[in-house]
């Protein structure tokens, strides 16, 4: 009997609150936009979402819908292809509370804006709407996936993150840090399905590192012995037949390097010193098409010479008989 009494004064009391008082006519409208903010999300309707979601904020800054706003308007502008502003709306959101409601949807939206922006999603001049969507914003999407990887450091994102965030550093010619992203793949996520990937993204870089910069034979050390742990780890794995193609990648590179020398040497009536980057070539990249080739040209040049089983502090692997000049 007093509970339903109770109930009646509380009813009673609401129904003659005085409607032009501000708290009692603020608690209405948060209400009212409130539930309109959820019908516009329901039935798709992204502007119209984005519009109630920046005039519950603006209005009733303070009141816990609008920290629930602050997602929704997020969820909008993702929809709209505003992706700048669906990243600024989701890590406001993230702001307010240690651990919000929408978290985990939220890190996934976070993570899909910044796959965006890796597959050349531009945000505007200024972050202004009014103008053009000219800039690449490949550091934008660097920093969420670094946001992503600290946040859920053992999710399935993560391990996501850890491989585009390698794959866009390679992209964006930071060899080292693509390799340590790489690395951290394959250490964190040994079981990942991307793990193997890791792998060939190392093999990659170091071929990447050859081709463009000046090929060094100590990368290609670092390369044997990235292929010989991805053996190890995943012996069955037909992937490591890709991290061996660009392994001898690298060794092509290598190898044309020398080829030039010796054609050069050639060309300048230099036999000897010729034969000398032949048959380096032989010795160190036998697989390789310049070691064909060389093996051809030291027929035609006929100098006598013979391989070294330990390296000469000069020649590394040969011996020539100069006189043959």
């Amino acid at each position: 009997m007093r509970i339903l009494l109770l109930v009646f004064l509380i009813c009673f009391g609401t129904l003659n609150a005085n409607p032009l008082d501000p708290l009692v006519r603020s608690q209405i409208n948060v209400h009212v936009y409130y539930s309109n903010m959820i019908d516009h999300y329901q039935n798709k309707e992204w502007q119209k979402l984005a519009w109630k979601c920046e005039d519950l904020i603006a209005d009733f800054p303070t009141s816990p819908f609008a920290r629930e706003a602050f997602y929704y308007l997020g969820v909008a502008e993702f929809k709209l292809g505003e992706y700048e502003h669906a990243n600024k709306a989701f890590s406001n959101y993230l702001k307010e509370e240690l651990t919000p409601k929408f978290f985990e949807e939220t890190i996934r939206f976070k993570f899909e804006i910044a796959t965006a922006f890796d597959g050349g999603a531009r945000v505007h001049l200024f972050g202004w709407n009014s103008m053009p969507k000219w800039l690449p914003a490949y550091e934008e999407a660097m920093e969420i996936y670094d946001e992503v990887i600290t946040t859920m450091p053992r999710d399935d994102l993560a391990a996501k993150s850890l491989y585009c965030k390698g794959v866009l550093l390679l992209r964006m010619e930071k060899y080292k840090k693509s390799i340590e992203a790489f690395q951290t793949l394959s250490r964190r996520f040994p079981k990942h399905p991307l793990a193997p990937e890791a792998y060939v993204g190392i093999a990659d870089v170091y071929l990447t590192e050859c081709k463009k910069d000046f090929a060094d034979a100590n990368k290609l050390e670092l390369a044997e012995i990235n292929l010989r742990k991805f053996k190890a780890h995943f012996p069955s794995e037909p992937r490591v037949k890709k991290a061996h193609e660009k392994l001898l990648g690298m060794k092509e590179e290598l190898a044309n390097d020398l080829l030039e020398i010796a054609e050069f040497y050639e060309r300048t009536k230099k036999g000897s010193a010729a034969a000398i980057y032949y048959a380096t070539i032989l010795k160190k990249y036998p697989e390789t098409k310049a070691a064909k080739k060389s093996e051809k040209r030291l027929k035609v040049l006929d100098v006598p010479y013979i391989y070294s089983n330990q390296k000469s502090s000069q020649e590394d692997a040969l011996i020539v008989d100069h006189t043959a000049e």
